[in-house]
């Protein structure tokens, strides 16, 4: 048979898109500054092709080519599809502090969703669900169960996550400051526990706030709502000059990313790094 005819199989599947990654490029270039987060030393700029990938990552068996990892990959584009799109108009939207229509708020909830149960972090916090439980009804098997199971990657397809999101309240932060962006990192989502929720709950989807910084000018903030009046809720703040909140907006994800943070300019991880050195610690007051 004809190679033209031959089945396109998809190796490199990346964990953060390749699109989302390019949103933080550095300008007239398509490469990123990057941050070792462990080491706290900055590296060679990277490609998003080359990063926040790994071969085979959605298999039952990851690592090892298989249909599930294949049928991951197409759906996870369709969706990737929509996000490349509408990104800049969703962006150039909330920039000018216009809440999004229901149609839209729920479709970037989608990505928020998708992007946050296809992460590395999520899907390390499976593997330990899964050594728990087998350690304790059959430990001897443990170690021939599937350490990254469909259990993972379905949650990435299931509405119902997208739904809770557009019940948050959202706080948009814009910034519109060229020297000091919003970075990402190779958890293009990051999930903080709150402190207000009872430890039982407090792991919850519902009761997580949900960071995402969609462009280098906005980060989105999804939080649990107290209240009736906060359900629902979209409030808008211009962060431009607020050199403190741009900051620590970027060291959650210093402190939340997998190991790698990303970013159009180098000037916050170059003070990040100074303030390691110099054995002092950068904190924020609200």
């Amino acid at each position: 048979m004809s190679n033209k005819f031959a089945k396109q199989i998809t190796k490199n599947q990346h964990i953060v898109p390749q699109r989302h990654l390019k949103n933080f490029a550095i300008s007239n270039n398509t490469r990123l500054e990057c941050l070792n987060a462990d080491a706290m030393r900055l590296e060679k700029t990277q490609s998003p092709e080359s990063i926040c990938s790994a071969d085979f990552f959605y298999a039952l068996d990851p690592g090892k080519e298989d249909e599930y990892s294949q049928i991951v990959e197409k759906d996870f584009g369709n969706i990737e599809n929509w996000y490349g799109d509408n990104i800049d108009r969703i962006e150039n939207l909330l920039i000018s502090k216009q809440v999004l229509s229901n149609n839209d708020k729920c479709a970037v909830s989608w990505v928020i969703a998708n992007f946050y149960f296809r992460g590395y972090k999520f899907r390390q916090k499976v593997v330990k669900m899964i050594d728990e439980v087998m350690n304790l009804m059959q430990p001897s098997v443990n170690k021939h169960v599937h350490k990254h199971t469909a259990y993972a990657t379905n949650r990435a397809f299931d509405e119902k996550f997208a739904k809770t999101l557009t019940h948050k309240k959202w706080q948009i932060l814009i910034n519109n400051s060229v020297e000091f962006p919003f970075i990402t990192g190779d958890e293009a989502v990051i999930g903080i526990t709150n402190d207000q929720m009872p430890k039982m709950f407090a792991n919850g989807f519902l009761a997580l706030t949900h960071i995402f910084h969609l462009s280098p000018k906005i980060a989105i903030i999804a939080s649990y709502p107290y209240n009736e009046e906060m359900h629902g809720q979209v409030v808008f703040e211009d962060v431009t000059k607020n050199k403190l909140e741009i900051f620590k907006n970027n060291l959650l994800y210093v402190n939340h990313t997998y190991k790698y943070c990303y970013s159009s300019k180098k000037e916050f991880f170059e003070e990040l790094i100074n303030s390691e050195k110099k054995n002092k610690k950068m904190v924020y007051e609200n």
